[in-house]
């Protein structure tokens, strides 16, 4: 009981600490193949300083453990590169690929999750990139990631589903104006719990849900969620009312 209060109190803690993140703002992908992308980290990264290759340019990237960074274009690409600087004895500088990713086909907007791997990786960063458009990932929707290594069972919002190993679903929270706590529940395919919580959800937040195998054999599973309030559209101005006839 006391480990699931703390994270109760996380999860409104981290939810209510966001700001407003993101605008409504137009998806159009502009130039041709261009998109917008955004990282996230939860712990902070060996390399220091990482950037990102647009056409022939290395631009840096800023990252916040535990939140969406901004968002930036790639204009030129069918995937996210990340590199780190490398500086020669004689001052000469290149740039050195740390992991790479393809773009989702038809995504004007990415977001891409990237952590350090092991020294057995040929890159030192992984990264996992999905289609984080909002007509694809609307307000008011949860979704879920299956990271572990089995098939397992989601109950959020009165509906039950089945999440694949390497798969994620999608789940309208059904959420008042104000918002609320709802029961969330993890379950293997043979329907014993092996999770319990309660989300925070409101109808201008997307979040996800990440759920990766236990730290340690016979552990709980590790669940992370990343939060998101979507500002509302505001209001159109009202057009000229038509003038009555005499």
């Amino acid at each position: 009981m006391k480990t699931q209060s703390l994270l109760l109190l996380l999860f409104a803690l981290f939810s209510c600490a966001l700001p407003v993140a993101l605008q409504a703002q137009d998806e159009s992908p502009g130039d041709s193949g261009s998109i917008q992308f955004s990282c996230v980290v939860w712990e902070p990264l060996p390399i220091t300083a990482v950037f990102y290759r647009d056409g022939k340019s290395y631009l840096p990237l800023e990252f916040f453990p535990g939140n969406r960074s901004q968002l930036y274009p790639l204009k030129d690409g069918n995937a996210l590169e990340l590199y780190k600087k490398v500086t020669a004895a004689d001052g000469a500088v290149t740039y050195q690929l740390v992991g790479r990713a393809p773009l989702v086909a038809g995504a004007r907007r990415m977001l891409f999750l990237v952590d350090p791997v092991g020294k057995a990786s040929r890159l030192p960063l992984r990264l996992y990139g999905v289609n984080d458009a909002l007509d694809v990932f609307p307000p008011g929707t949860i979704r879920f990631f299956n990271f572990s290594a089995t098939e397992l069972q989601v109950k959020f919002a009165g509906q039950a589903s089945k999440l694949p190993r390497g798969k994620m679903s999608l789940v309208k929270s059904n959420v008042s104006e104000n918002g609320g706590f709802i029961p969330f529940l993890i379950g293997d395919p043979k329907g014993a719990v092996l999770f319990e919580t309660r989300l925070f959800s409101q109808p201008t937040g997307r979040d996800m849900v990440f759920i990766s195998a236990p730290a340690q054999p016979g552990g709980r599973l590790l669940v992370k969620v990343l939060p998101q309030l979507i500002a509302p559209e505001p209001p159109q101005p009202a057009g000229p009312s038509p003038s009555s006839s005499p």
